[in-house]
């Protein structure tokens, strides 16, 4: 079983084995956009100052554009300037990951194909002047 979660694209779209497993989304299945976009909701009118409020410009930009900010990141000598925001993600780990088969060829390479660009120009040298 593997343990390596991938992000999945928006439009891509979950089945829950379970339906004690349903959070945010009344139902077994959905688009991840829609899981990532009742999460927001939620944070949203969770928020006691936002609430009261509304959310405003700086506000939604924190899951849109991002915010202007400064990050001391591990390893950095000195602070960067930038911005920051939030991004919900909902990933998927496969019990069992597909292998990418990559086709072989079990006939020997064409003698008209060089190993390596030097290669025609060896076998330039080698034949004799015409």
């Amino acid at each position: 079983m593997s343990t390596q979660f991938e992000p999945l694209d928006p439009e891509e779209v979950v089945v829950l084995k379970n339906d004690y497993c349903k959070i945010l989304i009344g139902q077994q299945t959905f688009r991840t956009r829609e899981l990532t976009e009742r999460a927001i909701l939620i944070l949203r009118s969770n928020d006691s100052i936002l609430n009261k409020n509304g959310w405003d410009n700086n506000q939604i930009n924190w899951v849109h554009e991002g915010v202007k900010a400064k990050s001391l990141r591990y390893g950095a000598q000195n602070w960067q300037e930038g911005k920051v925001r939030m991004r919900i993600i909902v990933e998927f780990c496969p019990d069992d990951p597909q292998v990418e088969e990559i086709a072989v060829s079990n006939e020997p390479e064409s003698p008209s194909e060089p190993k390596s660009p030097l290669d025609d120009i060896r076998r330039m040298m080698d034949e004799p002047n015409s």
